[in-house]
């Protein structure tokens, strides 16, 4: 089969594949609506119709009977719609009514006979010598087209004014079918022969009659599934069906331009097209052409809002990740692009006042706060919903006009009020749209909607804001505390000096323990002093073996009565990644506990075990006073609750725990209460030891 690519073949393959696209949509809002049929048969035939024209391109066998029969079932199909939108099907739709020749009955009837002269045609047509064998299927056609425009007219006149709205763009679509075919097979019949450019054209007429039949599709519920037709996709399609035809008529233009002018119409044709680009292009970027073209669509819709749309671009330009707009000025962009406002202010509560906290496109020269008592407050407390400048103006109908930066600010526009519950957040301005409009109530209540938004946003933001500076202050709080505790146990340490020094001071063996102490004592808080200046220079871990920090800490006992033991219970010389100096000082927290805890009797023992070769357990064992199991659970651990009175500072062992679990390690306690208490701390160890 040879294949002829032409034009005609690219007109009808559009189509067909466009109508299919639109059938399986078509299909899908069939699956949840038992209404849409006629629209659903439209789309079929159509289709059918298209891929057998396309056949009819490429060298493939289609008579033009077949063809004939695809024309028939294409107006059968397009006259059921548009009486089934007359409400000729609603009520006795077999009814024969003498008086109505478009009715469906007689229309039927006239197709019915349309298909019984393809029998006959042949034989007509050697009795008539007719140049063209098809020249009474032309003709039947051309009397088909004549009716489809007559039940155009007689849908749009009898249809009321104010439900037109619903009829109109399948008017159009029907309109723009029947008149081109009409002018095709007109043609064909004063010529006796069909136009090959004028054919090759159908298809393209039904690909641009696409947007107006899926908008008649959407606004026709009886007619059509469950079509959404988004106001995005009547926008684009509207814009280049624009263009489409301002480029026809200007290339219409330019060709009459030449004819005209033998002489200077190259040049003049040339001129004349360079400008029209000009003056589209020049329309495309104009904002207020865009909106007007906006408006019109939106005002044509049940709707005015395509809340999908509207939702989705609201969330997406609030939570952006732009770094370089903060949360308030995308608070206010979200809130403008619903109505078109160029700029936007935003005041929110600080205190016993309202201020200015970010302006989009809308600066303020002397944004002076807004007292909480003013009149303008309380008007908005009072008011409760947005109001714009003008309704504000009103309410001052006998009395002069306040001088206020509402009043007095340049298009000036709207208030919306941002309520957290029954407190006012704050308010957004609203700079005065590119196109004047008035608020509708569904403007009023989107933007009520937004607003409510908006103002939970910005508060759970406020609110969040303030958990972490109240995080960094109880992060400040706490190390001041664990400072303090450090300090008390180093001041302990000195008085213990003092009171031993009085019965020891000959003592050459206590001078030298003394000495020592002392300079512990003051390495200590020297560390104190940098780790104040410098807190990430001790932040850095080291890898170490822990007996040797273990056996540091119980030297620090040797000349008190209660020196705890070490046991190394391993095969091992554990190692571990720490930070020395805080582990050294998590651990000697529970081990002073347990030296406080016993009589100069009992004792201490550290004990070192492991049951596996990634951690080691550390058991700081004693026989004092214990603790009961309640106190365990519900006290022990918890900061700033001490058993040792004024003397304590209750953080010790919650400091130690949390630092231990730093290392992915944890402490665990056991106690008899006047038997004694066994704390076990597990820390991870390193592979190698060496």
């Amino acid at each position: 089969m040879s294949v002829n690519l032409s034009i005609g073949f690219f007109s009808y393959i559009t189509s067909t594949l466009l109508f299919l696209a639109i059938l399986i949509l078509a299909f899908v809002g069939q699956q949840h609506s038992s209404k849409g049929k006629p629209f659903f048969l439209l789309i079929i035939s159509t289709l059918v119709w298209s891929i057998l024209l396309a056949m009819s391109q490429i060298g493939a066998s289609v008579a033009f009977e077949m063809i004939f029969i695809a024309e028939l079932l294409r107006y059968f199909t397009w006259f059921y719609v548009l009486h089934h939108a007359m409400g000729s099907y609603l009520e006795h739709p077999f009814k024969i009514n003498l008086s109505n020749p478009s009715s469906p009955f007689f229309i039927s009837l006239l197709f019915f006979i349309a298909a019984l002269s393809l029998l006959v045609s042949p034989y007509l047509v050697e009795i008539y010598n007719f140049k063209n064998s098809n020249y009474l299927q032309i003709l039947q056609i051309l009397i088909f087209t004549v009716l489809g425009l007559i039940l155009v007219e007689q849908l749009y006149r009898n249809t009321p004014k104010e439900s037109r709205w619903n009829i109109i763009f399948l008017c159009i679509s029907a309109g723009a079918v029947f008149i081109y075919d009409f002018f095709v097979y007109s043609n064909a019949f004063l010529m006796q022969q069909i136009d090959y450019e004028f054919w090759s054209a159908r298809g393209i007429v039904n690909v641009l009659i696409a947007p107006t039949l899926l908008i008649s599709a959407a606004r026709n519920p009886s007619l059509s599934p469950n079509i959404h037709i988004s106001r995005q996709f009547v926008f684009h399609s509207t814009t280049l069906m624009g263009a489409g035809l301002y480029l026809i008529i200007t290339s219409l233009a330019g060709y009459y331009i030449k004819l005209v002018s033998s002489e200077w119409g190259s040049l003049l044709q040339i001129t004349f097209l360079f400008a029209s680009l000009l003056l589209l292009f020049s329309l495309f970027f104009s904002s207020t052409f865009k909106a007007k073209i906006k408006r019109y669509i939106s005002s044509n819709f049940s709707n005015k809002y395509d809340y999908r749309e509207e939702w989705q671009r609201f969330s997406n330009t609030l939570l952006s990740s732009d770094s370089t707009m903060s949360i308030h000025l995308r608070s206010l962009q979200a809130v403008s692009q619903i109505i078109d406002s160029p700029g936007a202010r935003l005041w929110l509560k600080d205190s016993n006042q309202y201020r200015l906290c970010a302006n989009w496109h809308m600066p303020l020269e002397t944004p002076e706060p807004e007292p909480e008592n003013s009149d303008f407050i309380n008007y908005l407390r009072r008011q409760t919903e947005l109001f714009t400048k003008d309704e504000y103006l009103n309410t001052f109908k006998n009395l002069s006009a306040p001088n206020h930066w509402f009043i007095q600010s340049k298009n000036s526009w709207i208030i919306l009020p941002l309520w957290d519950n029954e407190t006012l957040f704050g308010f957004i301005h609203l700079k005065g749209a590119t196109l004047p409009t008035d608020l509708d109530q569904e403007d009023r209540e989107l933007l009520t909607t937004i607003g409510h938004h908006v103002a939970l946003y910005l508060s759970q933001y406020e609110a969040s804001l303030a958990l972490q500076q109240a995080e960094k202050f109880k992060g400040i709080n706490q190390m001041t505390a664990f400072l303090t505790h450090d300090l008390k146990t180093l001041l302990s340490q000195l008085f213990l000096l003092v009171e031993n020094g009085k019965v020891h001071k000959g003592n050459p063996a206590f001078i030298d323990d003394m000495l020592n102490t002392l300079d512990h004592v003051s390495q200590k808080m020297q560390r104190l002093i940098q780790q104040l200046k410098d807190p990430a220079a001790f932040k850095q871990d080291t890898n170490f073996f822990i007996i040797n920090v273990i056996n540091e800490i119980v030297d620090d006992y040797k000349q008190q009565s209660i020196k705890p033991e070490v046991f190394n219970l391993t095969e091992i010389n554990p190692k571990i990644n720490a930070n020395r100096g805080e582990l050294q000082s998590a651990m000697k927290h529970i081990i002073q506990n347990a030296v406080d805890s016993v009589s100069r009797q009992g004792y201490v023992k550290i004990e070192l075990t492991s049951n596996n070769t990634d951690s080691i357990s550390i058991n700081i064992i004693d026989n004092g006073k214990g603790m009961s199991n309640d106190f365990i659970a519900n006290r022990l651990f918890q900061p700033f609750d001490s058993t040792k009175g004024v003397s304590g500072m209750g953080i010790g062992v919650y400091q130690s725990r949390e630092y231990i679990r730093t290392l992915k390690g944890d402490i665990q306690v056991t106690s008899i209460e006047n038997s004694g208490t066994t704390f076990t701390i597990t820390l991870p160890i390193l592979k190698d030891n060496k």
